[in-house]
């Protein structure tokens, strides 16, 4: 059982170290260890920054759908963890570098932005998912 928890452990302490060094929007993770993040217990937060007509065209399973115009107020409301893994994304990463910025600054220690945005999840052959259609 303490093995499951070593791989996500380890990715954020690299995250950590790596993000104190060269990054200017908050620490990043890269699609490979988000994806690997995704597959481990607990299961990050992850939250979809795009507005809700991209959101509707495919997602990260999971995702939760905060457009990036409404994040910061929206923030408080929201109960994310504020040291559980939070995994940020848009479409390519600029939106989400300033909220990440913005939870690491308020506290949220396991903030992320995902790398490359949902384009370079897209890229790497993960797949997305769409919500399932309201039935009358």
């Amino acid at each position: 059982m303490a093995r499951q928890w070593l791989i996500p452990i380890l990715i954020l302490i690299g995250v950590y170290v790596f993000s104190q060094h060269s990054l200017k929007g908050g620490p990043e993770v890269s699609v490979h260890d988000a994806a690997n993040l995704l597959k481990s217990v607990p299961r990050p937060v992850v939250v979809d920054l795009r507005d809700r007509t991209e959101f509707e065209q495919g997602h990260i399973s999971g995702a939760l759908s905060v457009p990036g115009a409404e994040f910061k107020e929206r923030l408080e409301d929201l109960k994310l963890p504020k040291v559980e893994v939070v995994i940020l994304y848009d479409t390519d990463d600029a939106h989400a570098r300033e909220a990440t910025k913005l939870m690491y600054e308020s506290g949220y220690q396991g903030a992320l932005t995902l790398k490359g945005g949902l384009d370079a999840w897209r890229a790497s052959g993960n797949g997305v998912v769409k919500p399932l259609p309201l039935k009358p």
